[in-house]
């Protein structure tokens, strides 16, 4: 053990050995270190400055909007630039309507409309033909015929027929009005045609149709008083009015 003590001392002198226990030397020189450890951290910390990497913003999806008064002297090339180049005048152009037909029978071509071809099947009755039979006594030419009946007729007031239009939906500016039906072709009190109205710039109309009783004979002479009338001209180039009436037969009895 002694020499184990004397090896032991021997070590510490020569700087070999440490003693975690208890320290060694003076107690000024850990103080030191302290403060120049704090110091050194101090001052890295103080004027080296960490910061985190920013993401770039996205970038605004925009879109540039140009609106162009096709009305004005300048910009007349484009507005005939659109006429000539797409279909919208064909579109609206009654007097030529080539190009819409002419891309009907192309969709057509394409897919052809099925047609359907009906057979006749012959269908015979189950067992015997029934036979008629009668009560005795009740046979045909046996039952005496029925008294005559007087048919009454009640005095009234001759009709008056007219048809009174009104607009249901467009601009302003068309007066509901009335004409007397003059036409010798039967009427029927609350009868209603529903009309579509197309006029331009000029106040010509252009459109007049009805949405129903096309094939009625008494719808072109209603028709042909919707395209008497007489509108306002509007500036050069404006779009077509559009208006939707409403023609109900009315009567309007005579005073005697």
């Amino acid at each position: 053990m002694f020499w184990r003590h004397r090896k032991v001392l021997r070590d510490r002198a020569v700087g070999m050995v440490f003693d975690w226990r208890r320290g060694h030397g003076s107690a000024r020189r850990l103080l030191l270190a302290a403060v120049f450890s704090a110091s050194f951290w101090g001052a890295l910390l103080a004027y080296v400055q960490i910061r985190e990497p920013e993401s770039a913003p996205p970038a605004d999806e925009q879109i540039d909007l140009t609106l162009v008064d096709l009305d004005k002297q300048q910009n007349r090339w484009l507005a005939e630039l659109i006429d000539r180049e797409t279909l919208f005048h064909q579109q609206w152009d009654v007097s030529d309507s080539t190009a819409i037909e002419g891309a009907v029978v192309r969709i057509l071509s394409q897919n052809s409309p099925r047609t359907y071809n009906p057979t006749l099947r012959e269908i015979t009755l189950p067992g015997p033909a029934p036979h008629l039979r009668t009560l005795p006594g009740y046979e045909a030419g046996v039952l005496p015929s029925p008294f005559p009946v007087e048919s009454v007729v009640f005095a009234s007031a001759p009709v008056n027929w007219w048809v009174e239009v009104s607009p249901v939906d467009g601009p302003d500016g068309l007066q509901p009005f009335a004409f007397e039906w003059m036409d010798a072709r039967p009427m029927s009190e609350g009868e209603i045609w529903t009309i579509l109205l197309a006029v331009d710039w000029q106040g010509r109309v252009v459109v007049s149709e009805a949405s129903e009783k096309a094939d009625d004979p008494r719808t072109a002479g209603i028709l042909e008083e919707c395209r008497a009338l007489a509108f306002e001209a509007l500036p050069e180039k404006s779009p077509l009015r559009w208006w939707k009436l409403e023609a109900i037969v009315v009567n309007r009895p005579l005073k005697e």
